[in-house]
């Protein structure tokens, strides 16, 4: 975390509104609440919303969402400006560490990869996804990797059921 450039950039105070669109683990919540800005914290994340509902911060709103339907969440909750946004984009830690939600490569467990805990999972789309799609995502997507090609044939190749996992990647299936 960021602390003193996210205050820094920010200058929370008093009467000033954020937007938190990855709310997380509250952390950087903490710090402009800690300033006195109020702060409207987004996640899509149930564990992370629960998490921020039980801790009764004040000056927090948790509003459930993408923080690319930000202009959208606001309007229904009646805010139409904002003094600044943060977006701390990634994973927490605290998905790396729940072996259950399939981010973390340390362990044994079936590649699930949703942050809003709805929808496919990680494992679902590369067992179903015919190669071409999975070239899309991965190449067009998520990057330029050089294995591309390689990583999107792999699961295709392989019988229906692969449980992907750390010990049994994508790219260790049958080509």
């Amino acid at each position: 975390m960021l602390a003193l450039e996210v205050l820094d950039a920010l200058q929370p105070a008093p009467g000033k509104v954020f937007v938190d669109g990855t709310l997380g683990g509250a952390g950087h919540t903490r710090l402009l609440l800690e300033a006195g800005a109020q702060v409207i914290g987004i996640d899509q994340d149930p564990y992370a919303l629960n998490r921020a509902r039980e801790a009764q911060i004040g000056g927090l709103t948790v509003v459930q969402g993408n923080y690319r339907d930000m202009r959208t969440l606001l309007a229904e909750i009646g805010v139409s400006a904002v003094d600044g946004i943060l977006l701390d984009i990634g994973v927490s830690s605290f998905q790396l560490d729940d072996v259950e939600r399939g981010f973390s490569y340390h362990s044994e467990a079936p590649l699930d990869m949703r942050m809003a805990q709805s929808g496919e999972t990680a494992a679902d789309v590369v067992n179903t996804y015919e190669e071409a799609e999975l070239a899309a995502i991965i190449y067009y997507e998520y990057g330029r990797g050089n294995a591309t090609r390689a990583a999107s044939r792999a699961p295709s190749a392989g019988p229906a059921s692969i449980v992907l996992t750390p010990s049994n990647p994508p790219c260790n299936s049958p080509a």
